[in-house]
């Protein structure tokens, strides 16, 4: 994807999804097991800047604290601290302490990560182009509120087109051709191998069947459940009911790993050849899903077909 250069003030810039696997630092404190966490992270396009954001598991959209200061900053500087820019504006000075602060974790990772809620970069910017407008800044304030004045034009363009996307229903449409969830915020680091015991063959025909793009970087999260249905439960439905006691969260799949040492790699790899057959035969996700539930243990592939 060619990143074209921040508009001039005044011209709204794209907002668009960069489909690549985020990188995750550590910005800010130590690990607790009390904190919300990323279900679902990527990165947001504005002009020429990526903001690393995240859809928690209460439901939150968050920018990361190095997000914010790289969206307003006039340069795209990452590093400071937010609170240096707040403190700059009289209009934002009450923020300093009644801003929306988040602090989650990222499944996979030990450290805690430091953000805000995605809306109250539109506070800030709002605030910065009404005292800019009210003679309050100087210097590089006012640089700061050209900045935001973009800000707030690419996502007023941005939204309106997700306003009507939902008021026609073509959001559907749009998720299931576009969205391609990391496969890697599935699978642990330590599963590498796990993970290649499937061949491209397998993912592809999968790809097909769900009539989506493949890329082997950026497999859909919701595949890593095929995988327990399909492999696990069919082999041994006692087994994969164990797993999911023992490990409910599919972010965290050490006991699988565990498993395939003591069961056996060869029962698995049979399991994903015939699985392949069954899947070349159809047209479509829901007449393999049909099929499957004829093949193997019916009332299993009903409950997945709720789920989904």
């Amino acid at each position: 994807m060619t990143k074209a250069a921040l508009p001039e003030p005044g011209k709204a810039s794209a907002v668009k999804r960069v489909a690549k696997p985020a990188v995750i630092t550590k910005e800010n404190g130590t690990h607790g097991g009390s904190d919300p966490y990323s279900l679902f992270r990527g990165k947001l396009l504005i002009g020429n800047r990526e903001l690393e954001c995240h859809v928690l598991d209460n439901g939150k959209r968050v920018i990361t604290q190095r997000g914010m200061v790289r969206a307003i900053s006039p340069v795209g500087r990452e590093s400071g601290n937010l609170q240096r820019y707040l403190s700059r504006n009289p209009n934002t000075v009450d923020m300093l302490t009644s801003g929306p602060s988040v602090h989650f974790t990222v499944p996979g990772s030990s450290l805690i990560l430091h953000g805000y809620e995605a809306t109250f970069l539109i506070d800030i910017c709002t605030e910065y182009v009404k005292a800019r407008d009210e003679g309050k800044l100087h210097g590089t304030q006012i640089a700061i509120s050209q900045q935001a004045d973009i800000l707030i034009r690419a996502c007023a363009k941005t939204g309106i087109i997700a306003l009507i996307d939902e008021a026609t229903g073509y959001q559907q449409h749009r998720a299931k051709q576009a969205l391609q969830l990391k496969f890697q915020a599935f699978i642990a680091e330590e599963l590498q191998e796990w993970a290649k015991m499937f061949p491209e063959e397998f993912w592809e025909t999968l790809a097909r069947l769900e009539n989506v793009e493949y890329s082997a970087q950026h497999r859909p999260l919701r595949w890593g459940r095929y995988v327990m249905l399909f492999v696990y439960d069919a082999i041994d439905s006692d087994i994969g009911k164990e797993l999911r006691k023992k490990n409910p969260n599919p972010h965290f799949k050490k006991n699988h790993h565990q498993w395939l040492k003591e069961f056996g790699r060869e029962k698995v790899t049979a399991q994903i050849y015939r699985v392949i057959g069954i899947m070349k035969t159809c047209r479509d996700i829901d007449d393999f899903k049909r099929k499957f539930a004829r093949i193997f243990d019916k009332q299993t592939a009903f409950d997945f077909m709720l789920d989904d």
